[in-house]
């Protein structure tokens, strides 16, 4: 949030690049388009047909270059599009202050951050006296005043509890106290939003993160409200980073910039999980009232103060959505000369090999960059240490001495050295799919739902609900995601996973789990480093072409309808099938959306050993023995199986990419009753 680092959340640069870029080629593009009328008025006054010919033809040129340019601008376009899509805040949206939080509570949280919360990721500031006041009083005074959010009726905090602990919450966040506290570290810990949030605001944010009472437009650099767009005779939604009119003529771009997804949740859902964390307080906790906040002098002295301490940094707040951060850049800080680390008062002491706690430094002198990135991270403010007027304004963050240790080594690393180009990790192929994968997978907190690598856990998998029996409930691991899918697909799901149009609540491939996957909103060009960084994952290679299946014959359908509602292996026991009763209790997918979610050859694998591939899957194995160079059912075969020699497993599979939803509706009346409940993946 205040420091720069090559690599790091640089889509804000990419994006003012992206629009010069834009600029430049508008202005390309009329400067030919004065110069075609030019050349033609030349051609008609040419004394010779040759050089009007050539003429003519250069004005045809110039036409199709600006063709080209427009091609070119589109691109841009597109690609500064998805960079506001990627740009991402720190911390929570203070431009709707007034709105969602408790006045009096604000000065108290900025006085007492990790008081208040041990866990939070923000650092604690050392303001000095009156300080907090002016910058609570200018975040609230700088705040939008309305419309208010719509007025929501009282939820059930029972449900909400239940609803909290089963969609999903607690991969990201964490609920609970001291060492009662459980859940993921990535977002916010949720005890005592009762003391602080707006009910009606809360229900708006959980049921759509996205929302904002007026979005803020880059390209005008102000907050859009209805004045902006009441021209266009009907609201704008702005759910999403691309609004169009009604007349469909007009784009407005918004940036909203949240790692928050949507889990596509009801108001009602909302309403409960609102209603639950407005129950999480002390029950003694109170703030006294603050009259200052209103104060108009405050504001001013607030602004230079948020300025100064780089609050924008990390927060959107209004009329300083262009600030920079404010931070020296850490790119190559392991490379500072010594001399340029002021060590300040405690220079001799540090050569000298004394603590500024005054003992002895167990190593010795630690006058270099080592101590002093340990000492600066242990105690930000230590070098303002014998002087009489504090200098330094880096703020505490709450750091284990694992923390501290991972970043000092990081500190040292990150060196200007001019190295040979084999020393550089800077793979061309597929490594660097993954390696470009990994920064969305960790910027979504992809692994607080999922198994991503081999011996990795999920946060979910960690939580009391879901172990032992209960771990059918867990999210599909990911282990092998690019041999499983169809990366067509894989696109399609990831922008959006509920996998239709207009029922966009639902559950695109797991309805019968509680938890589900969020609507993210990625940009293009995440999708696209999602779908590559699983395909090289698992070692497949792109684009992918899916194979030519051979049809079944009619005898065939018909043996491969006697294996799918064998006994031995009822399959549409525990797969979904779209009838609502059945599927209350299902416990994998729906066969229909297989052919094109799946691989065929990752399907022929799982079919034969599922264990294999996902440990602990309840579905069985051992379903098929091998004979000779092909696979059977194993178990008593239907008397049309004599004779056949071709591969049964390979049967199935064929089978199970040409089903049709009429075929499986005649299927689920011929499916027996089986004891177990076996779940595909």
């Amino acid at each position: 949030g205040c420091h720069k680092y090559e690599g790091f959340d640089n889509q804000d640069e990419l994006l003012l690049a992206s629009r010069q870029s834009i600029r430049s080629l508008e202005q390309q593009k009329h400067e030919l388009e004065l110069d075609v009328p030019r050349v033609i008025h030349e051609a008609d006054q040419a004394s010779d047909n040759t050089t009007a010919q050539k003429l003519y033809a250069q004005a045809n040129d110039m036409r199709v270059t600006t063709s080209n340019i427009d091609a070119q601008i589109e691109q841009d376009q597109r690609v500064s599009s998805n960079l506001m899509r990627e740009v991402k805040k720190l911390g929570p949206s203070l431009k709707e202050a007034r709105m969602k939080l408790r006045k009096e509570w604000i000065p108290h949280w900025l006085a007492n951050t990790h008081t208040f919360r041990p866990t939070t990721k923000m650092p604690q500031f050392r303001f000095k006296p009156g300080e907090a006041e002016a910058i609570a009083a200018f975040v609230w005074q700088n705040s939008l005043t309305g419309p208010q959010p719509e007025h929501q009726n009282p939820g059930d905090p029972a449900k909400g509890k239940t609803a909290l602990e089963t969609r999903g919450c607690l991969a990201c966040h964490s609920i609970g106290e001291g060492d009662k506290i459980i859940g993921g570290t990535f977002a916010a810990n949720l005890s005592r939003v009762g003391e602080k949030e707006n009910y009606d605001y809360l229900v708006r944010w959980i049921h759509n993160p996205r929302q904002r009472t007026r979005p803020y437009d880059p390209v005008t650099r102000q907050d859009l409200g209805p004045e902006d767009y009441a021209k266009f005779n009907k609201p704008f939604v702005f759910d999403f980073d691309h609004s169009r009119s009604p007349d469909g003529k007009h784009e407005l771009q918004v940036q909203l910039p949240t790692v928050m997804p949507s889990l596509r949740l009801s108001v009602e859902e909302s309403r409960d999980i609102a209603s639950y964390l407005m129950t999480q307080k002390h029950a003694d906790a109170s703030y006294p009232a603050a009259p200052f906040m209103d104060d108009p002098k405050l504001k001013d002295k607030g602004l230079a103060l948020v300025k100064n301490y780089g609050c924008a940094g990390c927060h959107e707040l209004s009329g300083l959505e262009e600030e920079s951060r404010i931070g020296t850049e850490l790119t190559t800080e392991g490379s500072k000369p010594i001399e340029r680390l002021d060590f300040a008062l405690l220079t001799e002491d540090a050569q000298a090999g004394i603590l500024p706690d005054g003992k002895k430094s167990p190593r010795g002198s630690w006058y270099d960059q080592k101590g002093f990135f340990d000492e600066k991270l242990y105690e930000t403010n230590v070098f303002d240490h014998g002087r009489m007027d504090p200098q330094l304004k880096m703020p505490q963050p709450s750091l284990t001495d694992a923390d501290r240790t991972a970043l000092v080594t990081f500190l040292l690393g990150s060196v200007d050295l001019t190295l040979p180009e084999n020393y550089v990790y800077n793979p061309g192929d597929t490594r660097h799919d993954i390696q470009e994968g990994w920064w969305v997978v960790s910027k979504y907190n992809c692994m607080g739902c999922h198994v991503v690598r081999v011996g990795q856990e999920s946060v979910l998998s960690t939580l009391a609900q879901y172990k032992g029996d209960q771990k059918d409930k867990l999210p599909p691991q990911l282990i092998g995601e690019g041999a499983r899918v169809n990366p067509r697909w894989l696109e399609h799901f990831l922008e959006n996973p509920a996998l239709d149009p207009v029922n966009t609540d639902r559950d695109g491939v797991r309805s019968y789990l509680a938890v589900r996957m969020p609507t993210f909103s990625f940009s293009d060009g995440e999708v696209q480093k999602l779908v590559r960084f699983f395909s090289a994952m698992a070692s497949q290679s792109l684009p992918y072409m899916p194979p030519k299946l051979e049809p079944l014959t009619e005898q065939e359908k018909q043996m491969a309808r006697q294996l799918f509602t064998h006994p031995a292996a009822p399959c549409l026991k525990c797969h979904a099938t779209g009838v609502p009763a059945h599927d209350a209790i299902a416990t994998a997918p729906n066969f229909l959306l297989a052919p094109d979610r799946l691989k065929p050859a990752w399907t022929f694998r799982w079919i034969l050993d599922p264990s294999r591939i996902a440990p602990g899957t309840a579905m069985p194995s051992g379903l098929f023995r091998q004979e000779g160079d092909h696979w059977v059912f194993n178990g008593p075969l239907p008397e049309s199986f004599h004779g056949y020699n071709k591969d049964q497993a390979d049967l199935l599979v064929r089978y199970l990419f040409q089903l049709t939803a009429e075929e499986q509706r005649q299927l689920v009346g011929r499916t027996p009753a089986a004891p177990g409940k076996p779940a595909g993946q």
